[in-house]
């Protein structure tokens, strides 16, 4: 017997990289942070394979300054079958349908890192995942086992069931999108909560539960809201997480969230309603600019186990060299109140990075 599968082949490749490097300098009260600190934050590789209108695969991998170990992980690696424009499945290990900020690749940010609420998400996992468009809505749905990605997470995230959904509206010339997310995971027993302050270039969390043991299992619930006209951009997001915990040990609810307000000047920021993400930026060649202010808190206090408070507010500059490459300003102000020490602490932070595409 012999089997064969034709699938038309037209194969095509498109390969690319993008490195960022930042340096930062901290004026922190309780002398923890060092003056200065320098990152190459992200150093990846990708090749984007297409072998016809239905089939393509991509595969990304990322060396890049992990607690001073230059080491290469995969990031990305996965299988997509496209039958017609409205559906996508994909297999492999991606990005999990949970939450705008997660989903939406961080080049096209309005800040250098993603905000404190983000630790209440795991980006990347292993396994499939369907994607539904319609005209102006929709809806994502994925099953994932451990993630393995070696710069920073973990493998206690045990199995998940994911899903997201997406909505566009237009009032008098005024384009909103609205969107929630949910997701359920039985965690190997274990997980752990925490985040640096919204800067990466020193590996130090002001927020940190620890391990976290005895999960049986996690409800996580997402809403995220974006309103755009013109040269403004408004976005904010609110995630909570559930514990439920085995052994007569108490549950556990942490919760946070972002406001972002940003305005454009001599440029499009591109997003996409139909897929409910950011796309990449219309610029003109050394012009165009943009300033963002974004407020963030992450609450890990619960009467059960108390892990701290943090808020933060950041203002941001970006200057677009090229719709691919960019330099970007930020300033922050993390304030805790405690932190998972019981110490209140505030912290400055003025950052810069250089993003280069190619």
């Amino acid at each position: 017997m012999a089997f064969s599968l034709n699938l038309n082949a037209k194969i095509s490749y498109d390969f690319g990289a993008r490195m960022e490097a930042d340096y930062s300098f901290y004026d922190d009260d309780q002398n923890i942070f060092p003056d200065k600190e320098w990152d190459v934050r992200r150093f990846r590789f990708g090749l984007f394979t297409k072998f016809n209108e239905k089939f393509s695969a991509y595969f990304q991998s990322d060396i890049s300054n992990f607690e001073r170990k230059r080491k290469g992980a995969t990031q990305a690696v996965w299988l997509r079958y496209r039958p017609n424009k409205r559906n996508e499945f994909f297999a492999g290990k991606m990005e999990m349908p949970f939450s705008l900020e997660s989903v939406s690749n961080s080049k096209y940010h309005f800040f250098m890192e993603r905000s404190i609420s983000s630790a209440l998400t795991e980006r990347f996992g292993t396994g499939i995942n369907y994607i539904h468009y319609g005209k102006d809505w929709n809806i994502r749905f994925g099953l994932f086992g451990d993630d393995h990605y070696e710069l920073g997470s973990s493998s206690f995230y045990g199995k998940a069931m994911t899903t997201r959904f997406g909505k566009k509206i237009k009032i008098a010339g005024n384009k909103f999108y609205f969107g929630a997310s949910f997701q359920y995971r039985k965690p190997n027993t274990s997980i752990r909560i925490r985040t640096r302050p919204e800067s990466n270039a020193f590996n130090y969390k002001l927020l940190d539960t620890g391990t976290l043991f005895f999960i049986n299992s996690i409800e996580k619930y997402g809403l995220e809201a974006l309103w755009k006209k013109g040269l403004w951009t408004m976005q904010a997001e609110y995630i909570q997480n559930k514990f439920t915990r085995d052994f007569v040990q108490p549950d556990l609810k942490y919760d946070g969230g972002y406001f972002i307000i940003s305005k454009i000047f001599n440029g499009q920021r591109r997003f996409s309603f139909r897929k409910g993400e950011w796309a990449s930026t219309k610029v003109k060649k050394h012009r165009t600019w943009e300033v963002s202010a974004r407020y963030s808190y992450l609450d890990l206090t619960d009467e059960n186990l108390n892990a701290g408070y943090e808020e933060n507010i950041s203002l941001g500059i970006n200057y677009y060299i090229s719709n691919k490459n960019r330099l970007m300003f930020n300033y922050i102000q993390a304030k805790t109140t405690p932190n998972s020490f019981g110490i209140n602490q505030t912290l400055n932070i003025l950052q810069a990075r250089f993003q280069l595409e190619f």
